[in-house]
């Protein structure tokens, strides 16, 4: 029953993660862009995307690690087996997909506020109500343009991480 409980949360994170990383790529970071959505909607989109990074951030490493521990003893399986190498890459584009979410929006977030320490904006993330100053604040078009190149690479690594859920679901060679 754990172990099925775990797998649940495990997809359930995953699929919330890269469903939000691929929709604000899709449909927000375009539309601020080209200037079709609001300062504040997107900043809003960027923070909620950031607080999903963050909460299974906590979510997806607890319940891979319990899944490792159960399905993978001994750990050498991990690097003996397509599965093992399968779930290390998973693990990889996971870590990457999460710093880069971190370090684009933090940088958005400095364009509003150049000296927010990593400590306060750990604390806070980019929240609506940090863009303070009416029009030295930059708008959605400049604040997508900073976190464009982090929230695309995101989004590529967020397909790849769906291929190799899938890989792992339809069966790969152990």
């Amino acid at each position: 029953m754990l172990l099925t409980t775990a797998f649940v949360f495990h997809v359930v994170s995953g699929a919330l993660w890269t469903g939000a990383t691929l929709y604000v790529v899709y449909a927000t970071v375009p539309r601020a862009t080209d200037g079709t959505l609001g300062r504040e909607a997107f900043v809003d989109a960027a923070h909620r995307l950031l607080m999903v990074t963050r909460w299974t951030g906590v979510v997806l490493p607890v319940t891979g690690a319990y899944l490792i521990w159960r399905l993978y003893v001994p750990l050498d399986a991990l690097v003996t087996t397509g599965r093992g190498w399968a779930v290390l890459a998973m693990l990889s584009l996971w870590g990457v997909m999460n710093g880069l979410v971190e370090v684009g929006v933090l940088r958005m977030r400095r364009e509003v506020d150049p000296d927010v320490g990593w400590g306060r904006y750990m604390a806070e993330g980019f929240p609506v109500e940090r863009l303070t100053g009416g029009a030295s604040v930059p708008g959605a078009a400049q604040l997508a343009a900073v976190v464009r190149p982090y929230l695309l690479a995101s989004g590529a690594l967020a397909v790849l991480l769906l291929v190799d859920a899938a890989l792992l679901a339809g069966g790969v060679p152990g």
